[in-house]
């Protein structure tokens, strides 16, 4: 599913290049769900920012379901993130004037999900405890509810992978716990691939393995 080989990432500063991944190797197969940690500024969210095609690799090879990422091809990248890829990110990246619900069918676009009335949907924010909250706006959300929203939104319309950045993070233990075991779930019964960066253990110890990063390595 996923190929990273020999990737390194430098970003130019004033005082001289700044290396973020160095020579950083991993595969990750179909329906495996894998924990990325380390300290802030090792590299985590990087990397999954370069396999979502959202930032480019100085040097290295990325293969995201058996084809190499051209990263001078915006558009090919635009429609592996439309159509393959689900991003939960930190700052939730949600709509303000559109509600819970509006954010989370906006990327909807499989007609197995409209045929039934986004039947799909309320159930997957029922399984998020989100059912009574989504006519509301996100500034009328708790942060723990505004993560679980972009987490629904990352969900739904089959996509083949999930790239969570710290997704539980703004929760409380009951609702990071629950939301794990649905990735748990999904992962197993439909073979989505997942990769969740957390520093959270608990979290860590659901999914297949850790992968740990140091000063941009995988050690």
């Amino acid at each position: 599913m996923i190929e990273i080989r020999r990737v390194t990432k430098q970003y130019q500063t004033q005082s001289g290049k700044v290396t973020v991944l160095r020579n950083v190797n991993l595969s990750v197969q179909e329906g495996e769900m894998v924990a990325i940690m380390g300290r802030s500024g090792s590299g985590k969210s990087t990397l999954l920012n370069i396999i979502a095609g959202i930032t480019s690799p100085t040097s290295g090879q990325v293969s995201v379901c058996g084809k190499i990422l051209d990263y001078t091809k915006s558009g090919e990248l635009c429609r592996l993130r439309r159509n393959l890829i689900g991003y939960i990110v930190q700052s939730y990246a949600l709509i303000g004037n559109r509600t819970a619900w509006e954010n989370v069918i906006l990327p909807v676009r499989s007609r197995e999900y409209r045929a039934h009335g986004y039947q799909k949907v309320r159930e997957l924010l029922d399984e998020l405890e989100m059912t009574d909250k989504v006519r509301r706006f996100p500034n009328q959300l708790s942060n723990g509810e505004k993560q679980r929203v972009a987490i629904a939104r990352a969900l739904v319309d089959n996509k083949k992978m999930i790239l969570a950045d710290e997704p539980t993070g703004a929760m409380d233990q009951k609702s990071a716990e629950n939301t794990v075991n649905l990735l748990r779930r999904l992962a197993e019964e439909k073979g989505i691939t997942i990769l969740i960066v957390t520093h959270d253990m608990e979290v860590a110890k659901k999914c297949d393995r850790i992968v740990t990063l140091s000063y941009g390595e995988i050690v």
